[in-house]
């Protein structure tokens, strides 16, 4: 009864082609045009193992991981590759209960971090004159190791506060580089950008997170993060590092109404940051701030920053059915449109701001149906989930 074992397999083949053709007119520019193929094949297992004994539970896993990435200039069979044959990632969670109402937890964890689609891709895009984009065949995984010490205050039933301190040290970390090189479609020297691996970052800091239930049909969520990050870029740059103190804060509130409905507000702030990171805190209760990671998709700013922004989303559920087993839930995503993405970039050859808004407002219809008892974790493993990141575009 007080002991767990859990093990899986996972295999991700992916095969892609990418085309992309520069003309002058009519005239096709064979240098500034690519014929790109890749392959990724990505195989691991992993096995935990978790047991009570008296006051104290913890739970120790490992996963073992073998990835091969193979990319091709078709026109030039120029090759690019990366492999990792055996890559380990530990994670160990301990917790001590101190009382009915407090636990302390420590907990570390080694992840992988792959660059996305068109992080790789070796095609210009000439889009936007004053900001070229390149993709970088040669990027590599980043790898971290997060060490995390929470502790958990319970109220009562409905309120607690979980108070967290971590440290994130990433190598190899995939970073925004912008750089002068001559163009041979534009026979001029030009600004390009493009991803690059970073020698390595880290950040610590600490975290709140508070759950209070006001009423019994009005529940407030606060969690606020600070935390200082460090990104070394010296192996592209001489002396070029990027020390920044930064902070990011979200609340929500939710309100039960009559025949089943509730309603849900929510918003964040994220101020200037050049190394983004997800909440530090969390371990496995499943609270707000249990995140993890590095990055919240925004990516990080080597030679510069990222600029502050906020935004709101608004939800409406709807319960029905036995024991409210089925929903439906509506979704309006970035309510006021704010959450625009804006960068600041400087070096000695420039100055550069830019802002871009992938993903505008839109409107998502849920349903949901509950049946029969299953361990829905299984399905949110961080560390399974394949990374389709950019594959939207």
């Amino acid at each position: 009864k007080k002991m767990k074992i859990e093990a899986g397999i996972r295999g991700a083949l992916r095969n892609f082609s990418s085309e992309n053709n520069n003309y002058i007119g009519d005239v096709l520019i064979k240098s500034q045009s690519t014929n790109y193929t890749y392959l990724d094949q990505v195989y691991a297992a992993y096995a935990t193992f978790s047991h009570e004994i008296g006051k104290f539970s913890y739970q120790a896993g490992l996963r073992v991981e073998s990835s091969f990435y193979e990319g091709e200039l078709i026109d030039s069979a120029k090759k690019f590759k990366n492999q990792y044959p055996f890559s380990f990632f530990p994670s160990a969670f301990l917790t001590y209960h101190l009382s009915k109402k407090g636990d302390l937890q420590m907990s570390y964890s080694r992840r992988i971090n792959r660059p996305g689609f068109f992080n790789l891709i070796p095609y210009t895009d000439y889009s936007d004159s004053l900001n070229l984009k390149k993709g970088n065949p040669d990027l590599r995984p980043e790898f971290t190791n997060s060490l995390e010490l929470n502790y958990l205050h319970n109220f009562n039933r409905s309120d607690n506060m979980l108070i967290s301190i971590y440290l994130k040290h990433s190598t190899d970390l995939i970073t925004s580089f912008q750089s002068m090189e001559y163009d041979s479609a534009l026979n001029r020297t030009v600004l390009i950008s493009t991803s690059e691996n970073a020698n390595f970052s880290y950040a610590y800091g600490s975290e709140l997170t508070i759950k209070k239930n006001v009423k019994k049909f009005l529940d407030l969520t606060g969690n606020i993060n600070v935390y200082n990050s460090v990104i070394n870029g010296t192996n592209l740059q001489s002396s070029l590092t990027n020390e920044r103190l930064s902070w990011f804060a979200k609340m929500s509130a939710s309100v039960k109404l009559p025949k089943n409905f509730s309603f849900q507000l929510s918003g964040n702030y994220f101020a200037q940051a050049s190394l983004p990171v997800n909440s530090g805190g969390g371990g496995r209760w499943g609270m707000m701030g249990g995140m993890g990671g590095m990055g919240d998709g925004g990516g990080s700013n080597l030679q510069g920053y990222i600029l502050p922004r906020y935004g709101m989303d608004v939800a409406v559920k709807k319960e029905f059915m036995k024991n409210r087993a089925a929903s439906v839930t509506i979704n309006f995503s970035d309510a006021l449109g704010t959450m625009k993405h804006a960068t600041h970039s400087e070096n000695i050859y420039f100055i550069q701001d830019n802002s871009r808004q992938r993903d505008p407002q839109y409107v998502r219809v849920n349903f949901s149906y509950k049946f029969g008892k299953f361990d829905i974790s299984l399905f949110k493993r961080k560390n399974t989930k394949v990374n389709t990141e950019d594959m939207g575009m």
